[in-house]
């Protein structure tokens, strides 16, 4: 299968570099990249250390700018989910690899209920071991909610994605429905940043996941 990433391993093999790699790989096969996109991929460069010059200018003269999209749901799905063993390998989700991980996600034909299905999914020992999944789903809604640095919209909207990630992924059964979804509840509840972070903007984080929880009961209950 040729993909974005075999297309593009000649042209930069380190493993930590492949998000902003992928991501301006696409930019170069599209031309089309905001300047938050630019953003995100020029802090995640300085973190690792990455010439992004040099990264940009590889990438350029490797074969032609030509970047292919994994053809099925189930290769994109396999793709994304190998991202995401790369994001988690520190045993953390940061805000710019979870913020580039979307993008590419969504120029993949994704939605943010798919994101969020393939972090609940990916983040188990079958993919991590010990405790390491629960940390990179830990970090990963941290930064993804977070109160302080998103606005009410987003992370309302973002909490709700989740409680309907889990709605969508239980059979009809309305009891199993509301057991799992007071489940995410109790789950987000035990994230003590977050608790904390929500605690600090004088929200009380229990209250709006319980009335997210009843909302999602009400509208996936048969």
């Amino acid at each position: 299968m040729s993909s974005i990433i075999t297309k593009f391993m000649t042209a930069v093999t380190e493993p930590q570099f492949k998000l902003a790699r992928d991501l301006m790989a696409m930019a170069i096969a599209d031309g089309k990249i905001t300047p938050e996109e630019h953003e995100a991929m020029s802090s995640i460069c300085h973190i690792e250390h990455i010439d992004e010059h040099q990264l940009m200018e590889s990438l350029s003269t490797s074969n032609g700018p030509v970047c292919e999209i994994p053809p099925t749901v189930k290769e994109r799905e396999e793709y994304l989910r190998n991202l995401i063993l790369l994001i988690g390998a520190d045993s953390y989700s940061a805000p710019q690899e979870i913020y580039l991980f979307q993008i590419i996600a969504s120029r993949m034909g994704l939605n943010q209920m798919n994101v969020i299905g393939l972090f609940l999914m990916t983040t188990t020992h079958q993919y991590f071991q010990g405790d390491i999944g629960c940390k990179v789903l830990k970090s990963f809604l941290e930064n993804y909610i977070d109160p302080k640095k998103k606005g009410n919209e987003i992370w309302r909207h973002h909490l709700h994605t989740i409680y309907e990630t889990v709605a969508m992924n239980t059979e009809n059964d309305n009891r199993l429905l509301a057991q799992n979804l007071s489940k995410a509840t109790q789950a987000l509840l035990m994230n003590k940043i977050l608790v904390d972070e929500f605690s600090h903007v004088g929200l009380n984080f229990q209250r709006i996941l319980k009335e997210e929880e009843l909302q999602v009961l009400e509208q996936y209950a048969r």
